[in-house]
């Protein structure tokens, strides 16, 4: 299913997913510096990290294998977790921008590491697989 090419590629987008996926999981745990996910009592202060630890993790962690193994499923499950890091990237965006400054510098580095990984991938497969949704 991979061409010769695109097989360093494609074992790059899968380090990128499990190292991501395993940010995602470790982060989410300790709430993105916030202290310990189980004993926040705040709901506003748990939902990106809950979202990150129950979708954001294991897909990236499945997506990593999917590639990785050269699977079809791996192509299509890498694009709808692209979708969601776009998602939560904008997520984030958003959350900084309407909390005015100052805020710190590093909250803004994962989500545009995470948006760069989804228009990098994306772009990716566009221009390298026919992608087919029904036949």
């Amino acid at each position: 299913m991979f061409s010769k090419s695109n097989i360093n590629l494609s074992k790059l987008f899968s380090l990128l997913f499990f190292t991501t996926g395993l940010f995602a999981f470790v982060g989410s745990l300790f709430c993105w510096g916030e202290g310990w996910l189980f004993e926040q009592t705040n709901l506003q202060n748990i939902i990106l990290p809950l979202a990150d630890l129950i979708l954001t993790a294991p897909l990236s962690i499945l997506t990593a294998y999917g590639i990785a193994s050269q699977k079809y499923w791996g192509i299509y499950l890498g694009i709808f977790t692209s979708g969601i890091y776009s998602l939560g990237s904008i997520l984030v965006f958003i959350l900084v921008i309407w909390n005015g400054s100052p805020y710190p510098l590093q909250l803004l580095i994962p989500p545009i590491f995470g948006l760069s990984i989804a228009i990098l991938y994306v772009i990716w497969v566009l221009k390298n697989y026919k992608i087919v949704f029904y036949e």
